[in-house]
């Protein structure tokens, strides 16, 4: 049985299975998507505050109609999370909503620059989506460091600790559900992209300071709730990659003999472990190179041009 099959089995849900809106709090819900990525909701009677817009207009008019199912309230405020089109690329439809849109300053700069090419990457023609419906829409509100709303007697307080995966990974924390929101920067037992990170030892402090958070369930863009034995194995897991990666390019490996060497069975179970070549080939290229071929953060986005 392959690693992503195994992952499927463990998390008791089929590929193609719908999207299960589920509930964390009383009025915090967390739409969770196996095979594409997830949101969080917070429902008020004053107005309702959505955490990523799913990837495709189609995929966000499925998220609102889970909210309609519970309120008519207004769709007050839209959080993008982190500039990956899977993310974002449903916001027309909470525009239509009236919805105002917040970022961080570093996510709307990627957001702009890498926005046709994330059309254009994205499996639509598969998941039988057009893509001309993609529309982009960019914040209303940039912050750089913090954050906090007020919405229906509730705080939200959006946070940014410096770039995980990502540069602008924004934290959302609620604080009277004792939950957090993870941006880019936790991914529950799923293989996170390595290639758009500008620091692999940034990432892990910023993991390390989110274990200090007043929080006991995190919302990860991928993969189901989790509580802080996951967020410790997802750091570790983090840690060993980068550290056998190093350990390869010190004793001269090359790229193809690093890539037969390091297999991680530990983490085969894990959602995506079918990326493991491209995300050590990802890590290899910044430690020898000082980049990776697939994402240049600070320059021109290039296309996946490898396997």
């Amino acid at each position: 049985m392959s690693g992503f099959l195994i992952a499927v089995v463990l998390f008791g849900m089929p590929r193609d299975a719908a999207a299960e809106f589920q509930q964390v709090a009383a009025d915090l819900f967390f739409n969770y998507d196996f095979a594409g990525s997830n949101s969080a909701v917070l429902i008020t009677d004053e107005g309702v505050l959505v955490v990523d817009t799913r990837m495709h207009p189609d995929d966000a008019e499925l998220l609102l109609a889970e909210i309609r199912k519970r309120t008519d309230a207004p769709i007050r405020y839209v959080i993008n999370s982190q500039f990956h089109g899977d993310h974002y690329m449903g916001n027309v439809v909470f525009q239509r909503e009236g919805a105002i849109f917040i970022a961080h300053t570093d996510t709307q700069a990627v957001i702009k620059e890498r926005f046709q090419q994330e059309v254009e990457n994205r499996p639509f023609a598969a998941r039988g989506q057009d893509p001309d419906k993609v529309v982009l829409v960019l914040p209303d509100i940039l912050f750089d460091n913090r954050l906090v709303l007020q919405l229906g007697g509730r705080s939200v307080e959006l946070l940014y600790l410096g770039a995980g995966q990502n540069k602008g990974d924004t934290l959302i924390y609620f604080p009277h559900a004792r939950a957090l929101h993870t941006g880019g920067v936790f991914h529950n037992r799923s293989w996170a992209n390595t290639s758009y990170t500008p620091s692999f030892e940034g990432w892990i402090d910023v993991l390390l300071k989110m274990q200090d958070f007043d929080a006991d369930t995190f919302l990860p863009p991928h993969g189901p709730i989790a509580k802080a034995e996951d967020l410790a194995a997802f750091t570790q897991f983090i840690r060993d990659l980068t550290a056998e990666v190093k350990a390869a390019v010190d004793a001269g490996m090359s790229l193809d003999e690093m890539l037969r060497t390091l297999v991680f069975d530990q983490y085969s179970d894990w959602r995506g472990y079918e990326r493991r070549e491209r995300n050590l080939t990802a890590i290899y290229e910044f430690m020898t190179k000082g980049e990776a071929e697939y994402f240049v953060p600070d320059s021109q986005a290039k296309p996946v041009t490898k396997p």
